[in-house]
């Protein structure tokens, strides 16, 4: 079963879904695929919603294409119905004007927009052994420093959950990135009583 069928990732990818779920751009000539109160799903509009939750295009491509998936294609692209419907009905009944209901929506729009920013500058590719080596060196010489500098493995040993560690340490340093970036081109101004301690 390929990543993009698990449904952890079609979880996961449930905010995305409602935020996609409101169609925007101009329309496509492709087939119409479901039709939710009058709007069409079209089938290139869910082939970008599957080209956007997974991480890898040949992935993706086999998802869209192999017959044995069919039942998930189904499942997902019934999924996005729901969720279209769904904000259709809220917008008829008024939901989406509702103060809490905004406040909610806006952050998940937000976190939508920090991953994808955080998508963008993100590099798929495996950390090379020389960069390895100098973060093992970096790491090592943090606990030496710290005065742990007994039971330390030898790189060898610990390659593997290096290469994690670096990748989770690059994609931390990418996110204080976006963060500083855009505290320094929205400045935010908080009231003395509402701000953090160390801001």
């Amino acid at each position: 079963m390929s990543k993009l069928t698990r449904p952890a990732v079609l979880l996961a990818g449930s905010a995305l879904l409602m935020s996609l779920a409101c169609k925007t751009g101009k329309p496509d000539a492709s087939r119409v695929i479901a039709n939710v109160g009058g709007e069409k799903i079209t089938e290139a509009e869910f082939q970008d919603v599957v080209k956007t939750l997974s991480t890898d295009p040949k992935e993706a491509q086999a998802f869209l294409s192999d017959p044995a998936a069919r039942e998930e294609r189904a499942s997902l692209a019934s999924r996005l119905a729901t969720s279209r419907a769904i904000t259709a009905y809220a917008k008829q009944t008024g939901l989406d004007q509702e103060p809490s209901v905004k406040r909610q929506l806006e952050q998940q729009q937000a976190s939508v927009y920090f991953q994808a920013l955080a998508k963008r500058r993100t590099t798929t590719a495996e950390p090379t052994e020389e960069q390895l080596q100098a973060f093992y060196k970096e790491q090592v010489e943090r606990l030496k420093a710290a005065g742990q500098a007994q039971g330390i493995p030898p790189f060898e040993a610990v390659k593997g959950q290096l290469a994690q560690s670096l990748k989770q340490k690059r994609m931390a340093d990418i996110q204080a990135s976006i963060l500083s970036e855009i505290k320094a081109k929205v400045p935010v101004t908080l009231a003395d009583d509402y701000r953090p301690a160390g801001e």
